[in-house]
């Protein structure tokens, strides 16, 4: 009996999507923003627009559509002291006090300006992102953008410069009260650092979940989020990454992480535990349920039952 998906579909799956102008979309957000009459750029605040997620880590696929975008207030930041001892906590409230111009000032001018700029029917903010249409004449994508301000780790504050920090951002979910932080530029460039192979294998498992859940016929689905999968990939030795048959390395990596223990892994950043209960964190169940089920597909790929796709 054959088992095994064959070489000619990992072709298809380690290959980028398109990027049908992610990058001109976040440049004529940072236009936007930076009109005169915005009260964004009327508050003389400094920020950042930027790509960030699978089209700025080139981990997306044919399916990716929504390109994620961030606009990050840097004249003012959200901080983690908690790494401080007492005095350098003392000193650093002692240099730093409340920015007139902080998070909540920066995300309501972002809305309401862009608000006005955009067509009410394309543009809408009820989570965690404001979606903007590519129905929009302004853009050629769907943009989910989020507003942000820069956060900081410290590690050390002596009082005399800015002290030893790791930068992330920080953001509200609207209507919500959490807080979610994470570390873009550091998982990105962690990312990059990595085997040259590893982009292309986040890509081949995102392409898997999809055609499993397209094609596939079972009573299953697989809901393992592109994050989870990216930092998932992120931790499998690079002795199996660099493996050059493609349908070879992703048995082994299903094997790896069929047989590992999960719990010191970490996300691409580095800056958090890979599972656990924060609200950035990702649970085991999904996890587990995304590498049983692609190792089903890899053992029954010709079973014509279950992929009907071999008939076409």
């Amino acid at each position: 009996m054959l088992m095994g998906i064959p070489n000619s579909k990992f072709e298809d799956w380690y290959k980028t999507g398109a990027d049908k102008g992610s990058k001109a979309a976040a440049d004529r957000i940072e236009q936007i923003l930076q009109e005169d009459r915005s009260p964004v750029e009327q508050s003389d605040c400094s920020f950042q627009v930027r790509r960030q997620g699978s089209y700025k880590n080139t981990t997306h696929t044919y399916g990716s559509s929504d390109v994620d975008v961030i606009a990050k207030l840097t004249s003012a930041w959200h901080r983690d002291l908690s790494e401080l001892s007492e005095d350098e906590k003392e000193r650093y409230h002692l240099h730093h006090g409340t920015p007139d111009y902080g998070y909540d000032e920066f995300s309501r001018d972002v809305w309401r300006w862009l608000s006005t700029r955009f067509e009410s029917n394309v543009i809408s903010w009820n989570g965690k992102a404001i979606e903007i249409s590519d129905a929009s004449s302004r853009i050629s994508v769907d943009v989910d953008l989020v507003p942000c301000i820069e956060h900081r780790y410290y590690k050390s504050y002596d009082g005399y410069q800015d002290g030893e920090y790791e930068t992330g951002m920080a953001f509200e979910p609207r209507h919500t009260g959490e807080v979610i932080i994470n570390y873009p530029s550091i998982h990105y460039e962690n990312g990059c650092d990595k085997h040259r192979n590893y982009k292309e294998t986040v890509r081949i498992f995102k392409n898997a979940r999809d055609y499993y859940n397209e094609h596939f016929n079972t009573f299953w689905t697989i809901d393992a989020h592109s994050y989870g999968i990216e930092c998932l990939i992120y931790n499998v030795p690079e002795d199996i990454l660099k493996r050059t048959n493609r349908a070879d390395r992703f048995d082994e990596v299903l094997t790896f992480l069929e047989n590992e223990e999960w719990s010191e892994f970490d996300q691409v950043s580095e800056m958090e535990s890979l599972f656990g209960n924060s609200n950035t964190q990702w649970n085991t169940g999904e996890a587990e349920e995304l590498i049983t089920r692609l190792r089903e597909m890899w053992e029954d790929w010709y079973d014509t039952q279950k992929n009907a796709q071999l008939l076409n």
